[in-house]
């Protein structure tokens, strides 16, 4: 198969995946007549920027901006912190049954997550802590996916130098945080990247949990934009692309190493 095929192949897929956003940010610019048309227009015939400025005036933009990057904050280094101590309990101490209880961390990620919503919500409710960015954040803090990630990456760094620092007299925690984790960047990046993504498009979750609006995060108020006869596409789409920015600027700058410890990491 040619490069040239193959090229065609990605620009054609590429182009697939990019129209949804496109006419997201076309109708951000049109009016309410013309972002209801159908079919939609490729171009606005009358840009306007007043959806923008409407969002700011229909949502507390700054709270449900800030009590998302609350939550997607913590989450990031709370599954990285938590994540790394697990992976690295799995890739190099030994204790009984650590495949067994490995196997159970992974069966984890079968189950659909719809099925855990009844059994998650009657524990943080006995806990006290539904309608609490807290209670958002509790049960999001592990992540399987990132047990494993680490635990493979650890596996395929070198062990000498590990065994040099114990004979040096080091402690596991110095070995880790000195030693191993300096070498695994490129993989605590892209599995940041992936888990800002994650959090910050959370939507399911927080709208079981949370009842109170002024502790809404970002995509629940602007999803409850859209009335049960009447939606203001323009100003939804608008609050859809802002909303989008920060992931957008994340990757941007962290491309690179995204990439990187993706490759480093074999994962697919």
């Amino acid at each position: 198969m040619s490069k040239k095929f193959i090229s065609i192949i990605l620009l054609i897929g590429a182009i697939l995946m990019f129209l949804p956003y496109w006419f997201m940010l076309i109708v951000s610019f049109e009016t309410i007549e013309e972002a209801s048309s159908v079919p939609p227009r490729l171009f606005p015939l009358n840009p306007i920027t007043n959806n923008y400025k409407e969002i700011f005036i229909k949502l507390d933009f700054a709270r449900y901006f800030l009590n998302s990057l609350f939550v997607t904050l913590t989450l990031v280094f709370s599954q990285i912190f938590l994540c790394s101590l697990a992976g690295y309990a799995f890739a190099r101490l030994y204790f009984p049954y650590k495949n067994a209880i490995f196997l159970i961390f992974l069966s984890v990620i079968m189950l659909p997550g719809i099925v855990l919503l009844i059994p998650r919500y009657i524990i943080l409710k006995n806990l006290g802590l539904i309608n609490t960015l807290t209670g958002v954040i509790l049960l999001e803090i592990f992540s399987e996916f990132g047990i494993f990630l680490y635990r493979q990456h650890f596996l395929s760094l070198p062990i000498e130098m590990e065994e040099a620092a114990i004979v040096d007299g080091a402690s596991i925690w110095k070995i880790l945080w000195h030693i191993v984790m300096p070498l695994s960047k490129p993989i605590t990046l892209s599995f940041g990247l992936l888990v800002f993504i994650y959090a910050w498009n959370l939507f399911l979750w927080p709208l079981i949990v949370i009842t109170s609006p002024e502790k809404r995060t970002l995509p629940i108020a602007i999803a409850l934009l859209q009335g049960q006869y009447f939606s203001n596409w323009g100003v939804i789409m608008a609050g859809g692309i802002i909303a989008s920015l920060p992931p957008i600027i994340l990757f941007l700058f962290t491309q690179k190493s995204f990439i990187e410890g993706i490759a480093f990491s074999g994962l697919k």
